[in-house]
């Protein structure tokens, strides 16, 4: 059981160009949210995503919106007036979304298989729309899916029909990863997970996890204050067996 189930927050990217500085690097690292894609379907049907508006550095913005040589150069001139929008996609609630796979190389080091399928790729294209329509409507001039056959889009008439035909595979679409959860599950018995309920591992006596890998799913949002919550409960039913004193935090 140790490493399946690792789920990503598979994620993907549409920068906008607008009609005035937007200085993405500069002011609050979030902005704004929506988890309206999340909710539009039962759980296990196509794959919800939240949209976020994060901080777009100057490294960020030239390593991950595309294009080389020229076409980069006039990325980077327009910067400065350069929107972009992510969709973190919710995976591991649908029998075509399982997630990942870390296993050890032979010299012991980690890697991760994480296979990027139809399915995936249906909620990737919904995201591309659903991004370039609320760009445009706050009046973008142009619209690009973070897509190396994307083109700038000056319409969100041409958006939606280039979008339709988008050529969505591995290493064509850039997506990345948000949040690393799961691949190391809590369950009530051995042959179902990997520690017990309260974090501690099956097999290793003094051995236990408080961390973001005890997840089952991805869980659609950021997992920081989750994983606060999980650690702190765990780490006091930990000191207690181990005999020391709880306090409760303030």
């Amino acid at each position: 059981m140790l490493g399946k189930r690792t789920f990503l927050h598979p994620t993907v990217a549409s920068g906008a160009l607008m009609p005035a500085p937007v200085e993405g690097w500069a002011g609050a690292p979030l902005s704004v949210f929506s988890d309206h894609f999340l909710h539009q379907g039962p759980v296990d049907g196509p794959m919800g995503f939240k949209l976020e508006v994060a901080p777009v550095h100057p490294g960020f913005a030239a390593t991950n919106l595309g294009g080389f040589g020229p076409a980069l150069a006039e990325r980077v001139r327009r910067f400065p007036s350069t929107q972009v929008m992510i969709a973190l996609l919710r995976d591991g609630f649908h029998a075509q979304s399982v997630g990942g796979q870390v296993q050890l190389r032979k010299d012991g080091s980690a890697v991760l298989d994480y296979p990027l399928n139809d399915y995936l790729f249906d909620g990737v294209r919904r995201a591309f729309l659903a991004m370039a329509e609320i760009q445009f409507a706050a009046g973008a001039k142009s619209v690009r899916p973070v897509h190396e056959l994307a083109g700038d889009y000056t319409s969100l008439a041409e958006a939606r029909a280039a979008i339709a035909k988008l050529d969505l595979r591995p290493f064509v679409t850039m997506v990345g990863s948000a949040h690393v959860m799961g691949g190391c599950g809590m369950a009530a018995d051995a042959k179902r997970g990997v520690v017990r309920p309260d974090g501690q591992h099956w097999q290793i006596a003094n051995l236990s996890v408080h961390d973001g890998s005890l997840f089952p799913t991805s869980i659609g949002a950021n997992p920081q204050l989750s994983v606060y919550g999980l650690a702190n409960r765990m780490t006091q039913g930990l000191i207690a067996r181990m005999g020391g004193k709880v306090e409760a935090l303030a």
